[in-house]
Formats: C-alpha cells, sequence, structure tokens
C-alpha cells in the first residue's frame, strides 16, 4: 500500500511539473496566430488534424493549431507545448468549436458545428498585421 501511495505521490508531481513546463498561449503571442479546434469524438480529432497539416497556408500565415480530441489527445504543428488547462479555457460550449486567436492574444472569431479553416483565413487576411506582413 505505501509503494502504491508513493508512486501515486510522484505521478502527481511529475504530472504538474510537466504541466508547469508547458507554456501559456501568452508565449505565443507575437510570433503566431493561434487556431484551437475542439473535437467531440477522437475521430474528428484526427480529421481536423489531418485537414490542418495537409492546407497550405498555415505555416506562411504564422498559424500555431491546436486540435483537442475527448480523451486528453493533443495535437499541434509546434514543439513547444502549451498547457491543456489553457487551451481549454477558450471553450464555450460542447460539440465542435474553433477558436482564432491573433497575435496580439486576441480572440478574433470562433466557429460552432463546424471547422471551416478558409473563413479563419479570410479573417486572417483581412487583418491589419498580415496584410502589413504580405506587402513586406
Amino acid at each position: 500500500m505505501r509503494n502504491f501511495l508513493m508512486i501515486g505521490l510522484f505521478s502527481a508531481l511529475i504530472g504538474t511539473a510537466g504541466d508547469a513546463a508547458a507554456a501559456s498561449l501568452s508565449d505565443l503571442q507575437w510570433q503566431y496566430r493561434v487556431i484551437v479546434v475542439f473535437a467531440p469524438t477522437d475521430t474528428q480529432a484526427g480529421e481536423f488534424r489531418d485537414t490542418l497539416e495537409n492546407t497550405a497556408g498555415v505555416a506562411e500565415r504564422d498559424i500555431a493549431w491546436f486540435v483537442l480530441s475527448p480523451t486528453d489527445g493533443t495535437f499541434s504543428n509546434i514543439e513547444q507545448r502549451v498547457s491543456r488547462n489553457a487551451l481549454l479555457e477558450l471553450r464555450d460550449n460542447d460539440g465542435i468549436e474553433a477558436v482564432l486567436i491573433g497575435k496580439d492574444g486576441g480572440v478574433k472569431a470562433r466557429q460552432s458545428g463546424d471547422f471551416d479553416i478558409n473563413a479563419f483565413f479570410g479573417e486572417i487576411d483581412q487583418m491589419p498585421m498580415r496584410r502589413n506582413e504580405v506587402q513586406q
């Protein structure tokens, strides 16, 4: 029993330290525009991940994306870990939801019921900072 308690305590400490080592969304500010997609099933999470991985224009728009599955899976295109709890704070409702965050850290758009990357591209391409990037 004592060994079980020690293993549990050790696991909790590792989990806490691992989350503490994770970045917050503010650590991505001014580097990336962020898209967070909440999927109600693991299958849909995989589909959204595949869409984001295979869509041209993600890298040129400086997008860091995160897809969260209901079984604690988090997928991303960047190596920098972001706390899952920080991402979950963005969620407004159940079901499919996607959130676009600008480089300034503000929420720029939300989608519910479906995920349309091209609609987010349209939002991004209208942003003054993006227009300046294209001109340069």
